[in-house]
């Protein structure tokens, strides 16, 4: 993911146009793979180093891919690489402890005036060093006293891209960027595009979303970073992970409004109409998303009474085209007389989603559904929001969905 500082973009007649490269372009393959490799001989060796070498590419490689944003691109890319690295400490001893003991015996040194003798038989930054040596066991106690500063970490594994690979992942990284001001986002999906998959990563990374199904597929809203709370990073992050899921499938088309440099613009992608190729390897490779699904599922199963409800994976989209609008559960609750209760687990929530879900949850009651929702304490806005919505058949929870809970909801 990049930072503010590496997204760059354009506005064309209120349109947003995201920064790309082309993976067809010589010179830019050429600076992908300097970067790749030196990444990858970059092994075992101090991150200050790396760090280094990176500020000095950026004004060798920069210019060779644009003249006043060169350098910026550069970062960009080093940042997605970066991200493919994992660094680890020089030393297994604390240099915290180190370096507390050493100032321990500095700070007890004597200090006699400089016009009296014996000033140089004084002990000394060398005698210091060498009787923590010997209490630690440590070789070079100067060198470890300050080992966890981020700079002397070393370089413990690279995940190496092909050139091409990091280009395409810069393109996607842009328009994720791009997303981080959002404050709403459509997506229209046609037919043929797994629905499945794409509410897999809706409800993975607990997205705020409304459903309507369509002539041609669904119409999926997601609220935007800026739509709620008054914009957070976490559930931008968030939303910005959804694009790779989207991308593993099609058709579809996608229009974000955007506040950009304080102006609102509009954002377009059609998946018909463009190039963009996820990283994702599949609904297992997404490494973001909260786990109150699987423990409430683990919870479930070692409980000693369920009060004869089982307890089923949600069976995809439940309409409801008498509301025009649609629900996504995430489980399917069946007793042992027959009659059948869907779970949704909410991640966000705004005020407005929540207020808009419990009023669902009465409608649908009336027409002969019935639908439990339960929100989290800490993924919405509003204290006072969720304790109405508790009134309107909401279940609260704080950081795990308790089995008892849902039975009494049941009950």
């Amino acid at each position: 993911m990049l930072r503010g500082e590496h997204v760059i973009a354009r506005l064309a007649r209120g349109r947003l146009v995201p920064h790309r490269l082309s993976p067809g372009d010589g010179r830019v393959v050429e600076v992908a793979q300097e970067l790749c490799g030196l990444y990858a001989a970059h092994l075992h060796r101090p991150r200050a180093e790396l760090e280094g070498r990176l500020t000095g590419l950026e004004e060798e490689l920069g210019p060779r891919l644009d003249a006043r944003r060169g350098f910026k691109i550069v970062r960009a890319l080093a940042k997605l690489l970066e991200e493919l690295a994992r660094w680890e400490a020089p030393t297994e001893a604390d240099p915290y402890t180190v370096r507390t003991r050493v100032f321990e015996l500095a700070a007890a040194l004597p200090e006699p005036p400089a016009s009296e003798p014996g000033l140089l038989g004084a002990p000394t930054r060398e005698d210091v060093l060498s009787r923590v040596a010997s209490e630690t066991g440590l070789g070079d106690v100067a060198g470890v006293m300050y080992a966890d500063r981020q700079g002397a970490q070393l370089l413990a594994a690279f995940e190496e891209p092909s050139p091409e690979g990091l280009i395409e992942r810069y393109n996607v990284a842009q328009i994720q960027g791009v997303l981080y001001a959002a404050r709403e986002i459509v997506v229209d999906l046609d037919r043929g595009a797994d629905a499945r998959l794409v509410f897999h990563y809706v409800k993975k990374m607990g997205l705020i979303y409304r459903l309507e199904p369509t002539p041609r597929g669904y119409r999926l809203h997601l609220d935007g970073p800026l739509s709620i709370f008054g914009g957070t990073r976490k559930y931008g992050l968030r939303l910005a992970k959804f694009l790779p899921g989207l991308l593993l499938t099609s058709p579809w088309r996608l229009s974000a409004t955007v506040e950009w440099k304080g102006r609102d613009a509009l954002l377009e992608l059609d998946s018909e109409k463009n190039d963009l190729r996820s990283h994702y390897l599949g609904p297992k490779d997404a490494h973001e998303g909260d786990d109150v699904r699987e423990a409430f599922v683990r919870a479930w199963e070692r409980a000693k009474d369920t009060g004869d409800w089982s307890l089923e994976a949600g069976s995809g989209v439940l309409p409801f085209p008498e509301l025009k609008t649609a629900l996504v559960p995430d489980f399917t609750l069946k007793g042992a007389e027959g009659e059948t209760v869907h779970l949704e687990v909410l991640g966000f929530w705004s005020e407005r989603n929540l207020i808009e879900r419990a009023a669902l949850l009465r409608e649908a009651k009336g027409r002969g559904h019935r639908v439990l929702v339960a929100a989290s304490e800490r993924l919405g806005a509003s204290k006072e929001a969720l304790s109405e919505a508790v009134e309107g058949g909401v279940i609260p929870f704080k950081e795990r969905l308790a089995v008892k809970d849902v039975l009494a909801a049941l009950a």
